[in-house]
């Protein structure tokens, strides 16, 4: 005991109102990390923090008069008088306390008041206003979902369909241009539109990239995702420059090969440095996996060092967090079932090494650029009905180049830096216009190999394995779901 100001009662005793008991300080747990869970509270913070969710359609705000759930501002209401004597420390705590009570108890009601009105109770009251508002400036695209090429199976694309020869019919879409979305006033001739896709006949999408727009097919399905910017632009913006820095001053640290550069994707005359991390399942993996199993792609050292330094960057970990976010809102069935089937891969093999922690995509592609332009093409060996993030990144004239080209929906759509559009890049045919040659674009995209899906799918082995050990009843049970596994799938997109 440490004695200050000690007084002797008449017990005897000894007393003081500092007495201090010092003792061994007590040490944290070993495994505890205040660096780890402030890093976790972050990341968890990704999906769901307002900042990061798609920006408002530009509507004037509500009134506070027809809001009855928002509390009166501090400052606009009269304090109440005071009451008499030495009541009032006693009142002004009681009257605290009920008012905290009162207002819980109104939150937990409201709460509950909205999952009961709401179909997908899982989402904040945020979240469905931004959804319900992106709604409203849905472009219809007069194709059927159900009939875009795919395989037998459903779980990819189809290689030979990259010709066009099975596009699918448009139907009949607007004959012009759509007016201006999003804060842009430039407008397009129809003889720029044709030349912007190299053909006629095409729809232009004068989309300013900031609000999220759904594009449905003939059944309504929200099967494409103009998803835009999170609502806070000026630090958006921030975000997708630095991201676009950190890949331009890695460029010249990479280690590109001519199989890098010349890909299928990129214009002969145009090519560009590519590389994918993560996961796949059908090509492509490291020379030690076998090729009968899901595992890392393959790589150069060189190159695993410098996209390593991004993914772990907290610029890169926003974009994947808004993509994230963009599918939860708008596609929460097919959210969902990435999520879990990724769950059962991770679980599977807890050696496998993920681009991200938290996120449904099990891989990404940094195009190097610096002017990143691709030729029409399907990302076939992605899953089919699952969608793809591509961020455009650098520092180009939105209204001159960079424009995102759907083939299949004869669409030319207004693509800006910073802004992202979530496709089904297996089954959408989709090229990008050249940016001029004084500017920079570059691009990250996110996305998972149907392989995955159909390893987890398969009791973790090949269609052979599973065949070869299947019963009778188990080969015909799954000969059953293969027959409608197209259709459940697409039946994963939202209905406007």
């Amino acid at each position: 005991m440490l004695g200050l100001g000690r007084r002797t009662l008449r017990s005897g005793k000894e007393f003081s109102a500092f007495d201090l008991a010092v003792g061994l300080p007590l040490a944290p747990r070993q495994f505890f990390s205040v660096a780890d869970c402030l890093r976790e509270r972050l990341e968890a913070q990704q999906l769901t923090q307002i900042i990061d969710e798609p920006a408002d359609v530009a509507q004037p705000p509500p009134s506070r008069a027809s809001s009855p759930s928002s509390p009166p501002s501090p400052l606009s209401s009269a304090p109440p008088s005071p009451p008499a004597f030495s009541e009032c420390a006693t009142a002004r705590t009681e009257s605290a306390a009920v008012n905290k009570k009162g207002s819980k108890r109104r939150k937990k009601e409201k709460r509950k008041r909205e999952m009961v009105d709401s179909s997908d109770p899982e989402l904040k009251s945020t979240h469905r206003e931004h959804r319900n508002a992106a709604k409203k400036n849905a472009i219809q695209t007069g194709v059927n979902a159900r009939r875009l090429p795919h395989t037998k199976l459903g779980w990819i694309g189809k290689l030979r369909a990259q010709d066009g020869s099975e596009s699918p019919d448009v139907g009949s879409p607007p004959s012009s241009s759509l007016p201006a979305i999003g804060m842009v006033s430039h407008s397009y001739t129809q003889e720029d539109v044709n030349r912007l896709s190299g053909t006629k006949g095409f729809l232009y999408v004068l989309w300013g990239g900031e609000v999220t727009i759904p594009l449905v097919d003939s059944s309504q399905r929200e099967f494409t995702l103009l998803g835009g910017k999170p609502k806070d632009l000026v630090g958006w913006q921030k975000v997708t420059n630095g991201a676009a820095q950190m890949m331009c001053s890695r460029r010249s640290r990479g280690h590109f090969t001519a199989d890098d550069s010349y890909h299928r994707r990129a214009n002969s005359d145009t090519p560009y440095p590519s590389v994918s991390r993560g996961l796949s399942h059908g090509g492509g993996q490291q020379d030690f996996t076998p090729f009968k199993r899901p595992g890392e792609l393959q790589n150069h050292p060189a190159n695993i060092v410098i996209t390593d330094e991004m993914l772990a960057h907290i610029f890169y970990q926003r974009i994947v967090g808004f993509a994230n976010c963009l599918a939860r809102v708008f596609a929460l069935i097919l959210f969902a079932f990435c999520q879990s089937q990724m769950s059962l891969l991770a679980a599977w093999d807890p050696k496998l090494r993920w681009p991200f922690e938290k996120s449904i995509f099990a891989a990404c592609t940094f195009n190097f650029g610096p002017r990143v332009s691709t030729c029409s093409h399907l990302d076939f060996g992605n899953l089919a009905w699952g969608w793809c993030a591509i961020t455009a990144l650098g520092s180009f004239d939105a209204d001159r180049g960079g424009h995102l080209i759907l083939w299949d929906l004869k669409m030319v759509i207004r693509f800006p830096a910073g802004a992202t559009i979530l496709i089904p890049s297996a089954i959408l045919r989709h090229s990008n216009v050249p940016v001029q040659a004084h500017e920079t674009r570059y691009s990250f995209v996110q996305y998972s190999a149907g392989g995955l899906f159909r390893w987890v799918r398969n009791g973790f082995m090949t269609d052979e394995d599973f065949n070869r050990k299947a019963t009778s009843s188990e080969k015909s049970a799954r000969a059953a779901e293969a027959a409608g596994q197209w259709e459940e799938g697409v039946g994963m997109y939202e209905v406007l």
